[in-house]
């Protein structure tokens, strides 16, 4: 397939959540936050985890999901160094997303090496690009972030703007609480603030009514 060829299909956001759910509920049957994806990836999905010395200085990636789809390789010091857990967790999620949702792409391209894959990728034309990993970006956030304990969390943060007076800041610049609350609301997921401004965006919960 010719990078010029490429055409990502077009996902309903609500399909795409829709499967993001369906995943979680399957293979993270326990429903405890924050969703582990190393185990679904290794243990549920039976994929290899493969750390790999310098993938990100080489190619500008965390992980790549194999082209013949039996792993991921994930950049060695990245995976091995705790204070990036959160970030390996969306890695692995985000590549979770093209396992589930772009399985065909992979089976087509059969490349062998990450820098193959690159090479690639960064020649597709750049709006279906942009929707590919949109995709995978959106579901991931998903996997990560269920609704209804993103809600949940919401509340509880809305709760001490209220008990400390802070709805008139709100209403008057609902993304700079945002930023201050996301610390908070970011911990039960074992997200990225930028992760978690993004969910409460994307699922409507942001601003709260006041």
């Amino acid at each position: 397939m010719e990078p010029s060829e490429f055409k990502c299909k077009w996902i309903d956001k609500n399909d795409l959540w829709k499967i993001a759910d369906e995943v979680r509920s399957k293979y993270w049957p326990e429903g405890i936050l924050p969703v582990d994806t190393e185990k679904i990836v290794e243990l549920r999905l039976k994929l290899d985890i493969e750390p790999k010395h310098n993938l990100f200085s080489i190619v500008d990636m965390d992980a790549y999901l194999k082209m013949d789809l039996t792993g991921i390789v994930v950049d060695h010091d990245f995976y091995m160094n705790e204070k990036f857990a959160n970030r390996i967790r969306f890695s692995f999620a985000h590549e979770l997303g093209h396992y589930f949702l772009h399985k065909d792409y992979y089976s087509r391209a059969g490349f062998v090496s990450a820098k193959d894959w690159k090479n690639f990728i960064i020649n597709i034309p750049e709006n279906e690009y942009r929707n590919f990993e949109w995709q995978a970006n959106e579901f991931a956030g998903r996997l990560l972030v269920p609704h209804a304990e993103l809600v949940a969390e919401v509340e509880k943060v809305f709760g001490i703007i209220r008990v400390n007076n802070l709805a008139g800041f709100l209403e008057n610049d609902s993304d700079a609480v945002l930023s201050r609350v996301s610390p908070t609301l970011c911990k039960a997921f074992g997200v990225s603030t930028d992760v978690i401004e993004k969910r409460v965006k994307r699922e409507g919960l942001w601003p709260p009514e006041v």
